[in-house]
């Protein structure tokens, strides 16, 4: 595998970035991947998203150091494991919520969450608000009309019932290219007019593989948009991509 990340501060947003990105291993089988986007018209949103990924950090070290969940025979499926994942995030953000005394404007957060177990090579990717998915050559971009679903607003209730109302997952098997990206990669503008009339940002940061041989191959692109092309994003911006 292949591991790809950038985070850029938007043009809109000069004293926070509200992006986060988390890009952990689980054991030595499976790999966890997330971005998380603070909601703009919430409070203190750069927080809502550093707090979710501290605790999507704290949690995917739980589950490493869980020998019963990650050596059961047969092994888990990407799937149970995300699951588990997801609702331990659940239970630790209600619980941030009562120890902090925050308001649920204060936690307002998109996620998109990638899971892979390397020992049948799938992946399972749900997406919790606005975002962009690109998985081996096709673009999905999934847009709430900047009213996303936040889990924030379903702790009061049970996980299971949160869960069963998801919509926006993909299973993927033998996957060779996947990228999530929060929606701040669609907010990119330039003032220069001579640039090829075809040429997208997105497919130059989601789909292109030039630079692929270096490990920082995101971070020089989006210097490449900014210098070569004149593009700057708008909105916080946090990438990630995996070539298998």
């Amino acid at each position: 595998m292949k591991i790809y990340s950038t985070v850029k501060k938007g043009e809109l947003h000069p004293v926070y970035c509200e992006d986060f990105l988390i890009s952990t291993f689980m054991g030595e089988s499976y790999y966890l991947g997330a971005v998380l986007d603070g909601c703009s018209s919430g409070e203190d949103s750069h927080f809502a998203s550093a707090l979710m990924g501290k605790l999507l950090k704290k949690i995917s070290k739980g589950i490493s150091q869980e020998e019963r969940l990650l050596f059961e025979s047969p092994p888990p499926s990407a799937e149970k494991i995300a699951t588990q994942v997801l609702q331990k995030l659940f239970w630790e953000l209600r619980d941030a919520r009562k120890q902090l005394g925050l308001a649920n404007t204060e936690i307002l957060s998109t996620l998109i969450l990638l899971v892979y177990d390397e020992n049948l090579k799938q992946a399972y990717i749900m997406s919790i608000g606005d975002g962009i998915i690109a998985i081996d050559g096709k673009i999905t971009e999934i847009d709430q009309e900047n009213m996303p679903d936040y889990m924030a607003y379903h702790l009061n209730h049970s996980f299971d019932q949160w869960q069963q109302k998801q919509e926006h997952i993909f299973k993927v098997d033998q996957p060779k290219d996947i990228s999530i990206s929060t929606d701040g990669i669609d907010t990119f503008r330039t003032h220069k007019t001579d640039n090829p009339a075809d040429f997208s940002p997105i497919e130059f940061l989601l789909l292109d593989n030039t630079l692929e041989s270096t490990q920082n191959m995101l971070s020089r692109k989006v210097n490449i948009l900014q210098k070569q092309y004149g593009y700057l994003p708008a909105d916080d911006l946090s990438i990630l991509r995996i070539k298998f």
